[in-house]
């Protein structure tokens, strides 16, 4: 039914080119750093001025999706970013691409995506009946997943055969198609917002502090994000070298186990119909948990792809129905500034979480005693939330 609607269909086109022409962006940035520049100290430089303005913008972005309309501002993002790439592909055809320019790009494309994602997110509760909102998200979830996947080795593919301009000019005209089929969804048309930018940002922190499910669902993200995401992504790298003794070939299967495991959970849940919302959140967060102290304890390559692959499946079960939660109990005049804030939370907490796992294992704390006490931490919150007579019990 959901793929008989036009406009979600026209919104899916431009998720999965957005997702994966910025897979594609970061690892041709990385790679043109790297061997074009010559400056591979400069990587994490350029990675940052990609990433950093996304989590700084994304509150204003959530902001403008509640002003004005979501479909607009889908489409100038996409259009912003495709003409970044234009201009890209002239000056690397130049040999003009320099690391300012480069800069310059990676920061504008950081801050045109921070616009998308609120956008993006809070238009789905216009185009969508709220009965069909998990698996709206499921699906965006899947070809969001797909995209991340897939962008890195379309594009390493496409250098060994095309210049970097060339490739670049690809991304772009992606991105064009992209657009232009924003053009095309027919967005309920809103009141004009006249309160200032400082009003609105108090009404939905003031709304975020007064609603009990809202702050739980944010300590879920932030439990999940800090405790899981972080320890985890380390994990597998470390994993594969020492624990495993394996080579790049068993780092790349292990990690596509993980992002296998994301799309499988979020085809299934496309299919699945969760009546208790709450409830499912708190009983896969424990089931993530009791995982993750699993993994920690694997020695077999075989078992630790089984196990990455499940604890995927635990990220799309729980970030799709929290997503749908938040669609639901926010009042739309407030879902694009809301969903910034979630956004914010999960984004921004993913590199702090890197940082503090880094400054552990430099400290020579091991990567399994790190996962036993992220995964005990994890069962015992969630556990907490299963005993207490919480908000949750009754979503």
């Amino acid at each position: 039914m959901l793929l008989y609607n036009h406009n979600f269909r026209m919104l899916l086109v431009s998720s999965i080119f957005s997702s994966f022409s910025i897979s594609m962006y970061l690892l041709i940035e990385q790679w043109y750093v790297v061997h074009e520049l010559g400056v591979p100290k400069l990587v994490g430089a350029v990675l940052l001025a990609t990433t950093l303005p996304r989590v700084i913008f994304m509150f204003v972005g959530g902001m403008l999706a509640d002003r004005l309309r979501k479909s607009r501002i889908i489409f100038f993002s996409l259009l912003t970013r495709s003409i970044l790439m234009l201009l890209a592909a002239l000056l690397a055809e130049g040999n003009f691409l320099h690391l300012l320019p480069l800069l310059f790009f990676a920061v504008t494309f950081g801050i045109s995506d921070a616009f998308f994602w609120p956008a993006r997110d809070s238009i789905i509760t216009q185009l969508i009946p709220e009965e069909h909102l998990t698996k709206a998200n499921a699906y965006m979830q899947t070809i969001n997943q797909l995209g991340v996947v897939l962008g890195p080795p379309v594009a390493a593919m496409l250098l060994s055969y095309f210049s970097y301009s060339m490739v670049f000019a690809i991304i772009f005209a992606l991105l064009l198609f992209s657009s232009l089929c924003q053009m095309t969804i027919k967005e309920p048309r809103k009141a004009i917002i006249t309160e200032s930018i400082t009003l609105q940002i108090q009404e939905a922190l003031q709304y975020i502090k007064t609603s009990p499910i809202l702050r739980l669902l944010m300590l879920t993200f932030v439990i999940d994000n800090l405790l899981y995401i972080g320890p985890l992504m380390l994990s597998i790298p470390l994993f594969a070298e020492s624990i495993l003794a394996g080579d790049a070939f068993t780092l790349s299967f292990l990690q596509i186990s993980f992002s296998g495991g994301i799309i499988i959970g979020g085809i299934l849940l496309g299919f699945l119909t969760i009546k208790k919302q709450g409830r499912w959140i708190t009983a896969v967060l424990l089931g993530e948990g009791i995982l993750l102290g699993l993994y920690s304890q694997s020695k077999s390559f075989i078992l630790s792809s089984i196990l990455l692959c499940l604890l995927g499946i635990c990220v799309s079960a729980i970030n799709v129905p929290v997503i749908s939660l938040i669609q639901r109990v926010v009042p739309k005049h407030l879902i694009g500034r809301v969903l910034s804030v979630s956004t914010l939370v999960s984004i921004g907490l993913v590199p702090l979480s890197y940082g503090l796992v880094s400054l552990l294992l430099i400290a020579n704390t091991s990567i399994v005693s790190i996962l036993i006490v992220s995964s005990l931490s994890i069962v015992i919150f969630s556990s907490i939330l299963i005993i207490q007579k919480n908000s949750f019990r009754k979503i």
